[in-house]
């Protein structure tokens, strides 16, 4: 896009020094500078470049007869080189990483290494908005100004002591004993203002003193963690192996007692494949191994320095400056806890040429985060709270294979696949069944009444379950229409929707409150059968979950020429497309919309695929303003994530050209999917979430000399 850029300047320093025999010094220093700047206009991102500025109408033009430079709608969704240089932004960092580090030998088996981080960033945000043309003729003239400084230090300061000796021969043992110390400290101001006189100048101090004009704003955050480890292993004869793992972790931004957490973990292998038994009874064995692992992780991410002690807001009121509570105190949050019991079994065959492992895992975190909604009289929207407990359960597997290994053929394969499923194990009692929140009630089949509890998080139950109304079709003349059918949902504005009979019924007061149903419109699923449509009919569609991911790679080399190829896929799981319906809706009026509104509705395309279309949507007919079956695929796909073909020209070839190595390579990455989905990417649970992986080519010659 226009007036859009970013620049990068790199330095590295990488040093080693051997000091003495017995100590060694490591240093490395990294700095990088970025000057950048975003979409001018007064959307200013690329989100709504992409889906506002390019939705608009195809009958949209940006230069007049003359070919000057127009407008189009207005500043947001108009023509962004019309007037770009109204919007000066001056954006910069600078960012340092230090890192020095020292390993001290005491003697073969026992060193100690000791290594200082230090993060230093500094960055500058400034911009001015001159007087710009908002919508034809009118112009914004507030002339809007604002600098910002942000700086963040952290530093990171870890001693490990290491110890690694064999003993008789037989006996293996390494331990490693630690402590981390990390700091992060972070500070800055911001200062805005409106009101200066002339675009020529966007100083803030010739921006408007008045009452309102101007703001001010600092801040420092700063938040600590200090963390002891250590670990523990022992091998007997490279045949049975057994591991000991403990961290203790403080968070300054948990408090008092929670502040604090233990996380140990254990583990065993028992190399079956080295026992002689073995080696005599299956010689096609190159290697196997059976190992289970029990563990604790901890997790508080996502929490702010002080989120949990509160925060109080200056507020003016009745002329008189005082506090305001901004934040709720949470002082009971505790750590998100991850219990993980894992066992497996490594198996070699036929010389490594076939190899294979097998992980069954069982996690189960306790404690999770969630945000608790409250009650809008508190006045807070929510909390973040210690939300029960989480399963997830599964098997992974992995194959690889040399097919063919040949002097002038080699062929290798690998694959893997995993099946997970999740679980909601329990939820704090709120008095609800199965403690539920967020969940939906819909009506338990066809032609029954009785109500079930779908959705959202129920204990014992999966989360991301996608619930839909279910479209049966279009209704293509009036005679399809039942006559007594009533809509209950959809409409944005609350209005019920009448079957011919049940429209006709109505008075001219209850008609202005209503929509008639007309052919075009779709056809729900009236799931328990007494002719209204409400939101107990809807249904299961299925989970957005994939309980199947996997992927697999291939390498065929002949001589001096390399193809190599690498795949991935995920199955069973269902995307809802929330972006199709909000175009064919026409939900925004003055947008564009896609091709599929060839494939709607009309009395001339009575076996179209999508409902009729009409303005506003939402306001009206409700045919796309809810969630359906019209727009709910399975995800199911195969992406074809990289192809590369290289050549290595012989080594006397490369010679004669005064180089030891020349290879030259073409590559293509994200070429695409194998999907039915008609999404522009199925890797997202809400095909509106995000943008498509951008298809690349690489052109590649590496030279050796």
């Amino acid at each position: 896009p226009i007036n859009t850029f970013y620049k990068r300047y790199s330095f590295v320093l990488n040093a080693n020094y051997k000091i003495q025999d017995w100590l060694q010094s490591t240093s490395n220093f990294n700095f990088n500078r970025a000057n950048w700047r975003n979409m001018p206009g007064s959307q200013g991102n690329e989100a709504n470049y992409f889906g506002r500025i390019m939705s608009l109408p195809s009958t949209v033009r940006f230069t007049d007869e003359d070919g000057n430079a127009t407008l189009g709608p207005n500043a947001g969704d108009g023509n962004q080189s019309y007037q770009a240089d109204q919007w000066q932004v001056d954006n910069q960092s600078d960012k340092f990483t230090m890192i020095q580090s020292f390993q001290v030998n005491f003697m073969k088996s026992l060193w100690l290494n000791a290594t200082a981080n230090w993060y230093y960033s500094s960055s500058y945000y400034e911009s001015f908005t001159k007087d710009y043309e908002n919508t034809i003729g009118s112009w914004v003239t507030s002339r809007n100004t604002s600098a910002e400084y942000d700086r963040d230090f952290a530093q990171t300061y870890n001693m490990v002591l290491n110890f690694n000796e064999t003993f008789a021969g037989k006996h293996t043992v390494t331990a490693m004993a630690g402590l981390e110390y990390y700091d992060n400290y972070r500070r800055g101001f911001k200062a805005a203002g409106n009101g200066a006189p002339t675009d020529d100048f966007g100083d803030l101090g010739l921006t408007d003193p008045g009452e309102g004009k101007r703001t001010i704003d600092s801040w420092h955050t700063r938040y600590r963690i200090l963390s002891f480890f250590g670990r523990a292993n022992y091998d007997y004869d490279n045949k049975y192996l057994l591991s000991f793992v403990l961290r203790r972790d403080g968070y300054s931004s948990l408090l008092g007692k929670n502040r604090w957490g233990n996380f140990p973990g254990v583990s065993a292998g028992w190399i079956f494949g080295n026992e002689s038994f073995v080696k005599e009874k299956l010689p096609f064995l190159s290697f196997g191994k059976l190992r289970t692992s029990f563990g604790l992780n901890g997790n508080a991410s996502g929490i702010g320095a002080y989120t949990l002690q509160g925060s109080y807001n200056g507020q003016q009121y009745n002329g008189n400056m005082g506090y305001l509570i901004g934040t709720l105190p949470n002082p009971s949050l505790r750590w998100e806890k991850t219990r993980t019991f894992e066992v497996g079994l490594d198996l070699s065959f036929i010389e490594n040429r076939l190899n294979t492992n097998f992980t069954f895992y069982d996690r189960l975190t306790s404690d999770k985060y969630a945000s608790l909604s409250l009650p809008s009289t508190t006045g807070f929207s929510s909390v973040t709270n210690n939300n029960g407990k989480f399963r997830n359960r599964g098997l992974e597997m992995e194959l690889s294979a040399r097919i063919i290994d040949k002097k002038d053929w080699t062929w290798n394969m690998s694959a893997n696949i995993a099946y997970n499923k999740n679980i909601v194990v329990s939820l704090p009692d709120n008095g609800l069944e199965r403690n539920m929140q967020s969940a939906s009630q819909i009506y338990k089949g066809y032609g029954s009444d009785e109500k079930v509890w779908v959705g959202g998080y129920q204990e014992g139950y999966e989360p991301g379950v996608l619930v839909v109304y279910k479209a049966d079709g279009i209704y293509k003349s009036w005679e399809e229409i039942p006559g007594n059918l009533v809509v209950k949902t959809g409409n944005a504005q609350g209005k019920y929707q009448y079957g011919p009979d049940a429209w006709a019924a109505l008075t001219d007061a209850e008609r202005s409150k209503g929509i008639q149903i007309k052919p075009g419109d779709v056809k729900w699923a009236d799931i328990n059968g007494d002719g209204e449509i409400d939101a107990f009919d809807r249904i299961v569609a299925g989970n957005t979950t994939p309980r199947w991911i996997g992927g697999f790679n291939t390498s065929l080399k002949w001589k001096n020429l390399m193809l190599y190829a690498r795949f991935d896929f995920a199955l069973k799981y269902w995307i809802y497309d929330a972006t199709t319906p909000w175009f064919l809706g026409c939900m925004q009026g003055t947008y564009n919309t896609t091709t599929d509104v060839f494939d709607t509705w009309s009395e001339t395309n009575p076996n179209a695929k999508y409902p009729r279309y009409d303005y506003a949507d939402q306001l009206g007919a409700g045919n796309f303003n809810r969630s359906s079956t019209l727009f709910a695929y399975k995800g199911n796909y195969l992406a074809i994530r990289e192809i590369s073909l290289q050549y290595t020209l012989p080594k006397e070839w490369a010679n004669k050209m005064y180089c030891q190595n020349l290879n030259v390579s073409v590559t293509g990455q994200n070429l695409g999917y194998i999907t039915k989905a008609p999404v522009a990417t199925p890797e997202v649970s809400s095909a509106g979430s995000g943008y498509a992986l951008p298809r690349t080519c690489l052109l590649g010659v590496n030279l050796t000399f």
